[in-house]
């Protein structure tokens, strides 16, 4: 019987999970251009492996944009059903959105004619087709789902978790909690067969007691493929061809990129520099280290400038300039924005909260200035008085560098909703309501890198107030009044360059 290439082709396609791979990108993402890399090689050999019953329970940690969905989340679980359509599978992400995207990637995949020419006994059950809940003739089927959904009455010889927490909410000590308790109480529990059951995770690290960290620590019977964007050391990964059974050894020195050809070590390098060294070490070097006791660093305070007083000479019209002086560099840049952000308390007894309020600006280059702090302890009354009357004063403070009013930022929560609406109502003043959502340590993580990148800028003569707000930066979270820092946290979510990221 002669063979032809399309017959060739189409064994190669069925029989190794990586050439499906590159044919299910063809499919997916049309209007990429696909770039191999061995790392592809090495997570594919794994998952052949966990396939395979070599072993059940499979962590991936890589670096974002590494192909890991489309490898793990849309042609596995098709590849899977191709095999046995028999199988049942749970794919859980962190989103509703997410899981129904690589869900409805994967019907794609199977719904396509080179599938059905690979794989003739998988077929979809015609009254079995939602998006995130399909089925095939035989019974088995994809089930998607976001991490912490219920799955009442769901069992699964597969449990997929891609991406279970979003980076945002890394340092959420709660959210976390959440999805390592729902893995226990929930997950876990679906798996058909305990002894048989495959489990994978695919993931980038965001914090030492993530998703990852909790399994490796109550569970040894996970293999771990930690990736780093950046080797750590000299590493070797002996892959064997699952049709010609030759080995091939891919070596990486340290230092060297995952995959040169997408994001080489310059851009890795400026990634670090844009998105802060802890963040880095977390999602792209896959290890997470703790920021010590304190969220801030002094080392990070240490740029400055110095306003101009007056008008530049032969200038006309108002100027909005300040001279940025930094031992790293020096820069300019006109204000395009002043933002007052309260974070208001209402009563003025000695164990309760400040007030405090703290004025910041933006440069057209994207720099962040601290202009002024204020903090004092004030009855209600008194608090609504001090903020419409301090921005009058910031305004005339500061009306030579930039011409409007400046924004106000309050907090929707607390007090901060009567003093809102009263500003409004009686004071036709509209201050902006920061919805808040998180923790006052993760608001403060969240911005922390731009400290850290030198994206913000502190008086070079040190006012009076700076000392205290200093004290208060670098002790946070253990302090007994935090209101400066989150003023000033909400203050940096609110001017972050990019798309505002509200809390």
């Amino acid at each position: 019987m002669k063979i032809n290439n399309r017959q060739i082709c189409s064994f190669v396609i069925k029989e190794d999970f990586k050439t499906f791979v590159k044919q299910v990108f063809k499919e997916v993402a049309a209007n990429s251009v696909y770039q191999d890399n061995w790392h592809i090689d090495v997570i594919c050999a794994e998952l052949e492996k966990v396939m395979r019953g070599e072993y059940n329970k499979l962590i991936i940690n890589i670096p974002p944009r590494s192909l890991k969905s489309v490898i793990c989340s849309v042609a596995l679980p098709a590849y899977i059903l191709g095999k046995n359509p028999r199988a049942s599978i749970i794919c859980a992400s962190y989103s509703d959105s997410l899981a129904s995207k690589l869900a409805l990637d994967t019907r794609k995949i199977i719904e396509s004619a080179w599938y059905h020419d690979l794989f003739p006994l998988t077929r979809l059950a015609p009254n079995k087709k939602a998006i995130n809940d399909f089925e095939t003739t035989k019974g088995g089927g994809r089930y998607a789902t976001s991490v912490e959904g219920t799955l009442t009455g769901r069992g699964a010889d597969y449990l997929i978790v891609d991406d279970p927490i979003k980076p945002e909410d890394a340092n959420s000590d709660l959210i976390r909690a959440k999805v390592n308790h729902w893995y226990e109480s929930t997950l876990y529990s679906r798996l058909n067969d305990k002894k048989t059951g495959k489990i994978l995770v695919i993931m980038q690290r965001i914090h030492q007691n993530d998703f990852t960290g909790h399994l490796l620590e109550i569970d040894k019977g996970f293999k771990l493929l930690k990736l780093p964007a950046m080797a750590e050391e000299n590493e070797q990964w002996v892959i064997k061809n699952s049709i010609t059974g030759k080995e091939v050894i891919y070596a990486r020195k340290i230092g060297e990129a995952l995959h040169s050809a997408r994001e080489n070590i310059d851009m890795l390098n400026k990634t670090k520099s844009t998105i802060g060294s802890y963040t880095f070490a977390s999602q792209y070097q896959q290890h997470p280290t703790s920021r010590g006791v304190s969220i801030i660093k002094l080392e990070w305070l240490q740029k400055t400038f110095k306003p101009r007083e007056a008008p530049l000479s032969g200038t006309k019209g108002f100027i909005r300039d300040y001279e940025l002086q930094s031992i790293y560099s020096s820069t300019r840049g006109k204000i395009k924005l002043i933002v007052m952000s309260w974070d208001t308390a209402m009563k003025a007894e000695q164990d309760n909260d400040y007030s405090a309020c703290v004025v910041m600006a933006k440069t057209e280059t994207g720099n962040i200035l601290l202009l002024e702090v204020f903090r004092e302890k004030l009855e209600f009354p008194a608090l609504l008085k001090k903020i419409k009357n301090y921005r009058g004063e910031i305004y005339q403070k500061y009306r030579h560098l930039y011409r409007y009013e400046p924004e106000i930022l309050i907090e929707e929560a607390g007090s901060g909703v009567p003093v809102i609406q009263i500003l409004k109502d009686e004071c036709k003043i509209y201050a902006e309501a920061i919805r808040v959502e998180k923790d006052k340590a993760t608001r403060l993580k969240s911005v922390s890198h731009l400290l850290e990148t030198g994206r913000v800028y502190f008086p070079e003569n040190k006012p009076e107030w700076w000392k205290d707000f200093e004290r208060e930066l670098l002790t946070f979270p253990n302090v007994k009044h935090d209101d400066q820092c989150d003023a000033f946290s909400q203050a940096l979510a609110y001017l972050m360059p990019g798309p505002n990221m509200h809390f």
